[in-house]
């Protein structure tokens, strides 16, 4: 990992481990595809594009469509239609790749100016790369991820030459500072990840400012100002949105409220996988620090323990924990391995490699980078939605048998069914959570999903004793649609609804139909025996992005598209009417 080591192995050996190691990284940065709420997404900023303004209400549910909606990811969601338009889903997909090596570069960059050799700052960025992988999804926090890394490189260039032997001798670049302003903007419109970073740049900016005044007294009032001003203005930066005071007053309220039901917000050591990632940054940090050379930039340290506890907290948090030690860390981890190499000298040597280990060595390499390779190219080829994960199959049914109406719908597949079943099918409550449902509305629907189990639970304290049933009752819904694989309070709760009819079950979903509708004879909606599917089959395949009925293609979200097609589909089916109209 040192220059010398690096000149004495073969050049053709060198360029190929960093291939090596470029491959492990854009695999981890590839291999979560889609998550939950991406539909959800690309539809809200379709809609706007489409329809020429910004919904102030919520839109496609049944429950509270006149509740306002707080959108602080409109900006995402934009850059997302916009994507879908232009580059389709597998596009989405390999941009998500593509910017996460983009962040890894400006680490390696940032690591070679702090003289890193390149083998090093590339190693340094496996670990990385693991604690990004289980985050690095298309959804709002990758526009925060990527921010925040901007929000590095711009304190990077600021402060280049502020560590000299006498500390902030160089004077920070005032206008680079400056940059912080209009990225707080972007950020605050993208993903409520803005006040992570706000944090992070008083942070930065008031330690910063404590170290020059330590050094120089009254000398560094200007720059004490200068960085006060900045810090205020990037405060008032985040009333720059369409809410004004209203978002960050809202996101205020919001993360005040403990959400035990959302995994991410679970501390690092409940997080599943996660807590792996954090063990090792945490172990290489602790390690890197205590044995350094270098000079260690207690500011920097500081901001990274500070993050580090956040993590504890939150798993979520993990992401800007290994973002930052991407950018802080790599030159105290060179320093580490040369204390290795001074207590090992033999770890520092390359022996000369004989032509039959060259061949040997260069086969290997060869067949790993096929292998990586390989797996990162079928990963993005056959993009598209597991049918073993999401209810295609349910929907493929219920537009077969033009099933609509307002669903009550699961947590993780509402938003892939509002968007699916549009415009003929709204849902009751999705993944926007408090931004546009309230309290009692979220807490109804987690007491249907949970039932008794209050494990994982915070209800608000105007939502009343646990009720399965309310949810079936509010706003009138007359479909139902269920995971049984992870629904069974809900599931056993429905067996004893007697108002209730199973429609649709395969080994994954179920979906339930009001009686007084399905049942009834010569009712719209009426649904024979003979034309209901309940099976135990278990889905199988990944169907065509997004996994619309009829709908595929660049414009598979429109409005005007879905419109086409779901009358399209009424022709083509047998004639059904619900008495329910849809907003």
């Amino acid at each position: 990992m040192t220059d010398n080591a690096a000149n004495q192995t073969p050049r053709w050996l060198h360029f190929g481990i960093l291939f090596l190691l470029g491959l492990v990284a854009a695999n981890l940065l590839a291999w979560r595809t889609i998550e939950p709420d991406l539909w959800g997404h690309i539809q809200y900023g379709e809609d706007w594009l489409y329809y020429g303004s910004m919904p102030r209400t919520a839109t496609h549910t049944f429950s509270t469509p006149d509740h306002p909606w707080v959108n602080h990811e409109n900006l995402f969601e934009l850059a997302v239609a916009l994507g879908q338009r232009w580059i389709g889903g597998t596009g989405l997909m390999v941009f998500k790749c593509l910017s996460g090596l983009w962040l890894l570069a400006l680490m390696i960059r940032h690591a070679r100016r702090r003289d890193v050799p390149l083998m090093g700052a590339v190693a340094a960025m496996v670990p990385v790369s693991a604690g990004l992988a289980e985050f690095w999804l298309m959804r709002p926090q990758l526009f925060s991820f990527l921010c925040f890394g901007l929000l590095m490189l711009i304190f990077e260039s600021a402060f280049q030459k502020w560590n000299t032997p006498t500390i902030a001798a160089g004077k920070p670049r005032g206008r680079i500072l400056m940059l912080t302003v209009p990225l707080i903007i972007v950020w605050t419109n993208s993903h409520g990840g803005f006040l992570a970073g706000l944090c992070v740049v008083l942070a930065i900016l008031g330690l910063r400012g404590i170290e020059a005044f330590w050094h120089h007294r009254k000398s560094s009032l200007p720059t004490v100002v200068l960085f006060a001003a900045i810090g205020l203005t990037c405060i008032a930066a985040v009333f720059v949105n369409p809410y004004g005071w209203e978002l960050p007053w809202w996101m205020l309220i919001s993360l005040s409220q403990p959400r035990p039901e959302v995994s991410e917000w679970a501390n690092v050591l409940d997080g599943g996988v996660t807590a792996f990632p954090f063990i090792a940054l945490s172990v290489l940090t602790i390690l890197s620090v205590v044995l350094t050379k270098k000079r260690r930039d207690w500011v920097e340290l500081v901001v990274l323990f500070l993050i580090a506890v956040q993590t504890l907290g939150h798993v979520r948090h993990l992401a800007f924990f290994a973002l930052a030690f991407g950018f802080w860390i790599p030159e105290h981890l060179m320093s580490l391995w040369h204390r290795l190499v001074e207590w090992r000298p033999t770890l520092g040597q390359n022996e000369p490699l004989s032509a039959k280990a060259e061949r040997w060595i260069g086969a290997e390499l060869l067949v790993i980078a096929a292998g990586l390779a390989g797996l990162l190219g079928y990963n993005l080829w056959n993009f598209g939605v597991d049918r073993t994960k999401y209810p295609i199959d349910a929907v493929e049914f219920m537009a077969k048998e033009n099933i609509r109406g307002r669903a009550v719908v699961t947590f993780d597949w509402a938003q892939y069914a509002l968007a699916a079943l549009h415009p003929g099918t709204t849902v009751g409550f999705d993944g926007r959570y408090d931004t546009c449902y309230p309290q009692v509305v979220v807490d109804m629907n987690f007491d249907f999903l949970f039932g008794k189990d209050l494990s994982r639970r915070h209800r608000g304290k105007d939502s009343g004793p646990v009720d399965s049933n309310r949810v079936l009752e509010f706003g009138d819904p007359n479909l139902v649609l269920l995971d049984r694989t992870v629904d069974q309070p809900a599931i056993e709760h429905m067996a004893t609804r007697t108002d209730w009819t199973l429609l649709y079950q395969d080994a994954l979903s179920a979906l339930y139909g009001r009686c007084s509708e399905f049942d009834v004879p010569g009712s719209p909606s009426y649904l024979p025996i003979s034309r209901r599917s309940i099976t135990d089959r278990a889905p199988k395949g990944i169907a065509a992005w997004p996994g619309f009925p009829g709908r595929t293609g660049y414009d598979a979200f429109s409005p005007a598209v879905a419109e086409h097609v779901d009358q399209q589909l009424q022709t083509e089916s047998r004639p059904r009417i619900s008495r329910h109209e849809t907003k």
